[in-house]
C-alpha cells in the first residue's frame, strides 16, 4: 500500500534571508547547509583547440570562469595556475595565467622528444585550496610521437560494468531501480548497445544503453545475495559481473520525470524490517542547489512502507539539484541528483561571407557582447574533444565521478528531454558529502589572489622621525606605485599585474629625497601548490606505441630555422599594447590625425564612443554608460586606465588632448556589474611614458620570476606532410581563434587561412555577460 503525500501540507519552504519558527531539526539543516556554501566557488571550463597532439605541437586553450551557484560569469578571478602532467602525476610544466572579465588564454609547447601517452592539464586557483572537494578543472589529452612510442598494453579493450542502486540503497524485499554503466579501460564509451540480465544462464531482461553507455532497469531483491548477473558481449568475448549484495534495512529513493509535465514523482520505500525501527520518527527530504534549499518532513506510519510525493518544478532550482533523505538524527540514508532544465544556452549562426588574400571570411551572429573562442578541425578528425562547457558549468561542479563521455547530447535531445541525462545522474554521486557538510564547513585559509604581491625588506638602518616611502616603477609593466615602509623595515605592493621576467625598479624616499636603497625583494603569490592530489586513471590502459602506420600521423616541422612567410597586404601600423595583459578582449585602435582634429580632447573621444560625459568646471569629471545600470539601479560607469594606471578620479582627463594619445582601447561590457557602478573598461595610452627612469635616481632592480604568462599570438604548426593526407585529416589543426567578442547587436566576424579544402567542423564555445552559454559544432564545406 502506498501513501500519497501532499506537497502543500508537508513543505516547509525555507529562505536563508527570512526566518520562521520552524522546528530545531529543520533549523539545524538550514544552518549547516547555509554555512557550508557561504564561500564563493569558481568553476573553470577550458576550450582546447583539440584533444590529440603530435609531439612538438602547441596546446592552445581558452578558459572561461563561471559562478555555477548563480549561473553567471565570474569576473573577479585573476590568478589561474595551469599544470601539464604526465600519467604518473608528475608536473612537466606550470604557468601562472592572467584572468580578465571571466576568461583567460594561453598555450603549452610540447617538446619534440615527449613520449607517446596520456597527459593531463589541470587549472586551479589558490582560493580553491579552501575547499575539501576538488574544484579544479582537469582535462585528459593524448600525445603521439611516432619516434618515441609509449609502453604497449593488453588492457586497452577491457570492459568495466558498474551497477548503481538509485539513491545508493539496494534493499531486500523491494523493487529497486538500478543504473548500469559500461565503459572501457579509459572510462570511455564502447560500441555496446545493451546489457543482458542473466539467471541460470538464461536471459531474463535486455537493458538498452545510451550512446555514453548508461542504462537502467527494475529489479526485485528476494535475497541479500543473488545468483543473477549482468553480461555484455564485445568482439565475441563475454564480460560478466554479479549484482551487488542487497541490504537488510534501509530506505530507497526513486525519481520519475513525468512526461510532458513540469512534475517529478519522488518515491520513498522501505521494508518491514526497517519500518519497525523508523515508524513515527521524522524523515527529512532536503532538496538543494548549494545553499538554496527547501525541506520536506514526513513519517512512515499506519504500516505503510511506500510513499509518493509529486514535486512541481517550481520547487526545484535551475540546474543540478541534490536530493538527500535524512533520518531523525540527520544522517543521510539516500541521495539522488536531479537536473531542472532552464534557458542556459544561446544559439550562434555563422555564414561564409567571401574570400580575401588567401583567407575565408565568415560573419556570425549570437547574443550581444558574447565572449567566444573557435577551433576549426577536419570533419573526420579523431581529435575532437569531449570536454563540454555545459557539463563543466552545469554538472561537473556537483558530481564526484568522472567519465570520458560526450555530455553535449544531454543538453540537445529534442525527442526525450533529459531522459538520457537522468540515467547519467542515476549513476552519479554528489561531490559534496553530507558528513562534511555537517561537520567540516570550509574556512578561508587561502587568499583570493588578484594580481601579484611584492614584499620588500630594507636592509639598512632607517632614521627615527623620518618618513620613508618606496616608489615602484616599471617600464615593462607601465606602472608607478608608492607605499609606506612599515614595521621591521618592510613594505608591500599588492594587486600588481606583472608579466613573467618583468623588470621592476625600486626607489627609497626619505622625507621625499631619494637615497640609495639596499633591499631584499620577493614575489609572494606567484606559485601555489594545489592541496588535493589528482590521481590519474590506470596508465596501463593507454598506449600510442606502434598503434598505426606512419601514414596515419601528420609530419610536423622539427626544431629548424623557420623562414617568415611573405604576405602582401596593406601597410598597417601595429598596435603596441594589443597583447598587454588584460587587453585581449578590448577593441583597440591607433589615434589618427583626423580623430585628433575631430575630437580635440580625450573626453570628446569617450563621448563619441557612446558614453555620457559630465565635465562641469565646478564639479568632478564623470563618465556614465547609456546602456546599463548596476544592481542597485544606479547609472553604470567604466573603469578608466591611463597608461595602465586605474584612475580613481577622472579630473586628469580634462587636460589630455587626443593628439597626445597613441592608442585607445574599449569594451563597454567587460566588467561585472557591481554596487561600485563599474561596467566597461577604457584604456588610454599616451605617446610619452608617464615616468622617466634617469641615471640620477638611485634604483634597486628586480626581475619577476614566474609572473603572468605572456600571451603568444596563435601560429599554426607547419605540417610538412601537407594538409590533405589522412594524417592531417585525423589529427591536424586548421585554425584556432581564442578571443572573439560580438558587438552590441550580436554580430562578429572572423577569418581562417585557406589551407584545407573539404568538410570541416567549427567548434564554437563562449559565454554571454548574463551567463548564457554558447556551445555548438558547425559542419561546413570549404
Amino acid at each position: 500500500m502506498k501513501k500519497l503525500l501532499s506537497l502543500i501540507s508537508l513543505t516547509c519552504f525555507l529562505s536563508f534571508h527570512i526566518t520562521y519558527g520552524q522546528e530545531n531539526k529543520i533549523q539545524e539543516i538550514v544552518s549547516v547547509v547555509k554555512n557550508y556554501y557561504s564561500l564563493e566557488r569558481e568553476n573553470i571550463h577550458v576550450h582546447l583547440n583539440k584533444s590529440i597532439f603530435i609531439a612538438n605541437e602547441n596546446i592552445w586553450f581558452k578558459g572561461y570562469i563561471y559562478y555555477s551557484k548563480k549561473n553567471t560569469p565570474f569576473f573577479s578571478t585573476t590568478n589561474i595556475f595551469a599544470l601539464l602532467k604526465n600519467s604518473e602525476n608528475e608536473t612537466l610544466e606550470s604557468k601562472l595565467l592572467y584572468g580578465s572579465a571571466g576568461s583567460f588564454e594561453g598555450s603549452f609547447e610540447l617538446p619534440q622528444n615527449l613520449y607517446s601517452g596520456i597527459y593531463y592539464l589541470q587549472f586551479y586557483t589558490n582560493w580553491m585550496n579552501n575547499f575539501s572537494e576538488d574544484q579544479s578543472a582537469i582535462y585528459k589529452i593524448e600525445v603521439i610521437n611516432p619516434n618515441s612510442p609509449g609502453k604497449s598494453t593488453a588492457n586497452d579493450t577491457e570492459v568495466k560494468i558498474n551497477v548503481y542502486p538509485e539513491g545508493g540503497v539496494f534493499l531486500k524485499n523491494k523493487t529497486n531501480t538500478l543504473g548500469v554503466s559500461v565503459k572501457g579501460c579509459k572510462n570511455q564509451p564502447l560500441p555496446i548497445t545493451e546489457v543482458l540480465l542473466y539467471n541460470n544462464n538464461e536471459t531474463i531482461q535486455t537493458i538498452p544503453l545510451d550512446k555514453n553507455g548508461f542504462g537502467k532497469f527494475e529489479y526485485y531483491a528476494l535475497e541479500e545475495k543473488s545468483t543473477d548477473s549482468l553480461s555484455v558481449i564485445l568482439s565475441d568475448k563475454t564480460y560478466t559481473v554479479a549484482l551487488p549484495e542487497a541490504q537488510e534495512k534501509g530506505i530507497t529513493l526513486k525519481l520519475t520525470n513525468k512526461a510532458n509535465s513540469n512534475k517529478t514523482l519522488l518515491e520513498l520505500k522501505t521494508n518491514k524490517n526497517t519500518y519497525n525501527e523508523i515508524q513515527n520518527t521524522p524523515i527529512y527530504i532536503l532538496i538543494h542547489k548549494d545553499e538554496n534549499a527547501f525541506i520536506l518532513e514526513t513519517k512512515f506510519t499506519d504500516n505503510i512502507t511506500d510513499q509518493e510525493l509529486v514535486i512541481i518544478d517550481d520547487y526545484l532550482f535551475s540546474g543540478l539539484n541534490t536530493i538527500r533523505i535524512l533520518d531523525s538524527n540527520l544522517n543521510e540514508v539516500a541521495q539522488r541528483l536531479l537536473y531542472k532544465d532552464f534557458e542556459n544556452s544561446t544559439p550562434v549562426k555563422i555564414t561564409q561571407s567571401g574570400k580575401e588574400n588567401g583567407d575565408i571570411l565568415f560573419s556570425g551572429e549570437t547574443a550581444a557582447n558574447a565572449n567566444l573562442s573557435i577551433t576549426v578541425l577536419p570533419s573526420q578528425t579523431k581529435s575532437l574533444s569531449n570536454n563540454s562547457i555545459l557539463n563543466d558549468f552545469m554538472l561537473s561542479p556537483y558530481i564526484q565521478n568522472y567519465y570520458d563521455i560526450n555530455t553535449f547530447e544531454y543538453f540537445n535531445n529534442d525527442t526525450k528531454p533529459n531522459e538520457n541525462l537522468d540515467q547519467y545522474l542515476l549513476c552519479s554521486k554528489s561531490k559534496y558529502k553530507w558528513q562534511s557538510i555537517k561537520q567540516n564547513p570550509p574556512k578561508e585559509k587561502y587568499s583570493f589572489d588578484i594580481g601579484l604581491k611584492i614584499k620588500g625588506v630594507i636592509n639598512q638602518n632607517l632614521k627615527e622621525g623620518k618618513s620613508y616611502i618606496v616608489r615602484l616603477t616599471s617600464y615593462d609593466a607601465l606602472i608607478e606605485e608608492k607605499t609606506e615602509v612599515i614595521n621591521k623595515n618592510e613594505f608591500y605592493f599588492d594587486n600588481l599585474i606583472l608579466a613573467d621576467s618583468c623588470k621592476l625598479n625600486f626607489e627609497l624616499l626619505e622625507n621625499g629625497k631619494s637615497i640609495t636603497p639596499k633591499l631584499y625583494v620577493n614575489t609572494l603569490n606567484n606559485t601555489s601548490k594545489y592541496n588535493k592530489e589528482y590521481i590519474p586513471e590506470d596508465s596501463t590502459c593507454y598506449s600510442s606505441g606502434n598503434v598505426s602506420s606512419p601514414d596515419d600521423f601528420p609530419d610536423i616541422e622539427k626544431e629548424t630555422i623557420r623562414l617568415k612567410e611573405v604576405v602582401i597586404e596593406k601597410k598597417r601600423e601595429k598596435l603596441q599594447y594589443a597583447n598587454t595583459l588584460g587587453n585581449g578582449q578590448l577593441r583597440g585602435y591607433k589615434i589618427t590625425k583626423a580623430e585628433s582634429v575631430g575630437f580635440p580632447t580625450v573626453l570628446d573621444l569617450i563621448r563619441y564612443e557612446g558614453y555620457e560625459v559630465r565635465n562641469r568646471p565646478d564639479s568632478a569629471v564623470a563618465v556614465y554608460g547609456r546602456w546599463g545600470h548596476t544592481i542597485k539601479g544606479m547609472k553604470s560607469s567604466p573603469d578608466v586606465y591611463l597608461d595602465n594606471f586605474r584612475l580613481m578620479k577622472l579630473d586628469i582627463l580634462r587636460d589630455i588632448l587626443t593628439s597626445e594619445v597613441d592608442e585607445f582601447y574599449i569594451n563597454k561590457h567587460m566588467s561585472a556589474p557591481t554596487v561600485q557602478n563599474r561596467i566597461g573598461i577604457i584604456k588610454i595610452y599616451r605617446k610619452k611614458q608617464p615616468f622617466n627612469e634617469t641615471k640620477e635616481r638611485s634604483l634597486f632592480s628586480y626581475t619577476v620570476e614566474d609572473g603572468f604568462e605572456k600571451i603568444s599570438p596563435f601560429k599554426n604548426t607547419t605540417y610538412t606532410s601537407g594538409y590533405n593526407g589522412i594524417g592531417f585529416r585525423n589529427y591536424g589543426l586548421i585554425h584556432w581563434l581564442p578571443t572573439i567578442i560580438s558587438d552590441e547587436n550580436g554580430k562578429f566576424n572572423f577569418s581562417i587561412q585557406l589551407i584545407y579544402k573539404g568538410e570541416v567542423k567549427i567548434i564554437i564555445k563562449g559565454v554571454t555577460p548574463e551567463g548564457k552559454i554558447i556551445s555548438e559544432v558547425k559542419t561546413i564545406n570549404l
